[in-house]
């Protein structure tokens, strides 16, 4: 019998069809993987970028905070506002900003667009609460202004004139209406009643004449009543902005071109030259208008004016 001879040959593996390893090895090679991209991704990565921000751009890293002079600062609590954000203004004095989506003028907790499509009955004429007897009374309210009822406000507030008109079922004749059929005995606006008067085509009947106004003095800019895409934008067109220049002048006892000035002074221009339209920042110029032109103070024997809804701490 034969024994066979150890000839010291080792067989080696075609190229491609290596020995794959063992499934655990593999598995905690995985494992292994994963926690190191996830410290790298998830703490290392973000600290660097904390830290080289706070270091670099302190004020851009903290929210773009301002102070009541407009100077930066990264102290919330001397903080008015963030060059970022707008913010509610409401006196006449002071410059307001783009509506939210919400409706019923800015709202900073109002974030995000309204989902409205451009000819929707609800962004276009409003819409409103109905009147209710259970578990309360409560008589009708505003749901939601729109554009109809933002135009016309907007007008009234910044002095341009126009006319509010019934239209017939079929279109062919207007008949001018007195603004004070909707107004309330202080002077305001009776908004229920005007939403309910505009042309809603799906719930009016074919015999009822809708209200439009028309034949308004000037064109107003689509941003003085319409909301941004984020509903926060801190900006305003410098055609919104120049519309509004006599109110804010006169109420603060200066000339019109010295408004100007401020609005040229904190208007931004296009990204690189090109990207966007220019923008004054509504917050930044009211803080200059308080700095160098300050709201006079009301006689003694009268009560004082409402002031600005601004906060005085981050929004």
């Amino acid at each position: 019998m034969k024994s066979e001879k150890n000839t010291g040959l080792t067989v080696v593996a075609p190229k491609g069809q290596e020995p794959a390893g063992s499934f655990l090895g593999h598995l905690w090679a995985s494992i292994a993987f994963t926690i190191t991209l996830g410290i790298v991704a998830c703490v290392v990565y973000p600290a660097i970028v904390w830290a080289v921000a706070h270091v670099v751009f302190p004020n851009q890293a903290n929210g773009s905070l301002v102070k009541k002079d407009g100077t930066p600062t990264t102290d919330d609590t001397q903080a008015v506002g963030s060059y970022l954000l707008g913010q509610p203004f409401s006196a006449p004095g002071y410059f307001t900003p783009r509506p939210s989506a919400a409706g019923a003028g800015y709202d900073p907790t109002s974030s995000g667009g309204s989902n409205l499509g451009p000819l929707s009955d609800k962004l276009i004429n409003g819409a409103t609460n109905a009147a209710t007897t259970q578990p309360t009374t409560q008589p009708e309210s505003l749901a939601y202004d729109g554009v109809r009822l933002r135009t016309i406000e907007y007008a009234m507030n910044n002095g341009i004139s126009f006319k509010l008109y019934t239209v017939s079922p079929d279109g062919s004749t207007r008949t001018e209406v007195p603004l004070s059929k909707y107004q309330n005995a202080d002077g305001s606006l009776n908004d229920v009643a005007l939403v309910d008067a505009f042309p809603h085509p799906e719930s009016d009947p074919s015999d009822k004449s809708p209200l439009i106004a028309a034949d308004f003095s000037t064109p107003i800019p689509a941003d003085a009543v319409t909301a941004s895409g984020s509903g926060l934008d801190p900006h305003i067109s410098p055609e919104n902005a120049k519309l509004q220049i006599a109110r804010v002048a006169k109420t603060r006892g200066i000339t019109p071109d010295q408004v100007q000035a401020l609005i040229d002074a904190h208007t931004d221009q296009p990204g690189l030259g090109i990207l966007g339209d220019p923008g004054v920042n509504v917050l930044m110029l009211n803080l200059a208008l308080d700095a160098k032109y300050p709201v006079p103070a009301p006689p003694a024997t009268q009560p004082a004016a409402t002031p600005a809804t601004m906060p005085t701490t981050q929004p």
